[in-house]
């Protein structure tokens, strides 16, 4: 990656204000809310410097944020755990958004991909099937 130092330092400033936000909210709707900037940066940034890893960080917490917005709107059972959302899933969202930023600011492609894997996984158990095969213990989070 051969990100500018100025886009770097912003999207460096932006995530800890970010994680700070979400770590201050005590609502899962306003912490995802506060979420939502960890992807708007990126998409400020890349109408000055495109680059293919800004793109696909900014594709991978777009679609996590909105994997999780469809799944707390989503009509809510009494007693059905397929409904729910798992506190570990919403420590780990919080969690890997930490490792992201650390790994963004160590400028190391290759732990950003990784973390951006994490991301897809647990992007992936919010839904239907992957709910299904996180609740057999095919997916770990």
């Amino acid at each position: 990656m051969n990100i500018p130092d100025n886009y770097r330092k912003m999207i460096i400033e932006e995530l800890e204000s970010i994680e700070k936000l979400c770590k201050e909210a005590s609502a899962f709707e306003d912490k995802l809310y506060f979420f939502s900037g960890s992807f708007g940066i990126l998409n400020r940034i890349m109408n000055f410097y495109t680059d293919p890893t800004l793109i696909f960080m900014h594709q991978v917490l777009q679609t996590t944020h909105q994997a999780f917005f469809q799944r707390i709107n989503t009509k809510t059972i009494p007693g059905v755990i397929y409904n729910t959302i798992p506190e570990s899933f919403i420590d780990s969202l919080f969690l890997y958004l930490s490792e992201l930023r650390a790994a963004f600011e160590e400028n190391d492609q290759n732990k950003i991909w990784q973390v951006l894997e994490k991301f897809s996984v647990l992007t992936y158990a919010t839904t239907g099937n992957g709910f299904f095969l996180y609740l057999r213990g095919k997916l770990k989070i």
